[in-house]
């Protein structure tokens, strides 16, 4: 990348604004300036795959985030747990790499998908994820491009929990933690067996987190042990 073009970007993000505000302005700048469709930000536990959607900037994106938290598999989760960037030109050519998250996926409408992991050293701190309707690789710039991108949303989400909680983080994923304790407590079982059935059900019918915790905490929906 030349000196010009990474100033250009930083320019571009050099505004003030809320942690929020700016990961969401960096999916943008991925849109406009990588020629990808769609870009999320989710903030993750070291220790697992569950944390937060902060940002997406289109509902395919979403629906992306959704499969692989509810298929535990998936580009995101591979680039956190490894630590490196993972690059899917031709997401239904990787069909048996992720199963039950690639076939939703490309049903979804997402044909190329790159993740690359938000990490200082050792501390890992959530994934940028791009996505393509159209297969294709990201060119030479567009991959540096992307890696700058990365780092600065790594630098805003590092400053940002320093002792303070992510803004929207908490109110993103609230109901699905909600609906979580409530099947703990009707099925006397544990957290994480409660967000497996809330999972599972939501992997079987088609749906997603946020549609199946609704249901629950408005009691249209009771698990059961079947579930």
């Amino acid at each position: 990348m030349s000196a010009d073009r990474r100033e250009h970007l930083r320019t571009l993000l050099s505004q003030r604004d809320t942690t929020s505000a700016m990961l969401g302005r960096i999916c943008g700048l991925c849109v406009t300036e990588l020629a990808v469709t769609g870009a999320r930000v989710r903030v993750l536990s070291p220790t697992s795959t569950e944390g937060g959607l902060v940002h997406a900037s289109d509902a395919l994106a979403a629906r992306l985030d959704d499969l692989v938290v509810m298929a535990g598999v998936g580009p995101s989760a591979e680039a956190f747990e490894q630590g490196r960037p993972v690059l899917v030109a031709d997401l239904a050519a990787n069909g048996a790499r992720w199963p039950g998250f690639t076939a939703d996926a490309v049903a979804a409408g997402a044909a190329a998908v790159f993740s690359f992991p938000l990490q200082v050293g050792a501390v890992r701190l959530g994934v940028l994820e791009l996505h393509r309707d159209l297969a294709g690789s990201l060119t030479s710039a567009q991959l540096v491009d992307a890696l700058l991108l990365a780092d600065v949303a790594t630098d805003v989400i590092f400053h940002d929990l320093h002792g303070t909680a992510l803004p929207g983080l908490v109110d993103i994923r609230a109901e699905v933690h909600q609906a979580t304790g409530m099947v703990a407590v009707d099925l006397k079982v544990s957290l994480a067996v409660a967000l497996l059935r809330i999972r599972g059900h939501a992997f079987a019918h088609q749906r997603t987190l946020a549609e199946v915790a609704k249901d629950i905490i408005e009691r249209r929906l009771r698990l059961d042990d079947g579930e």
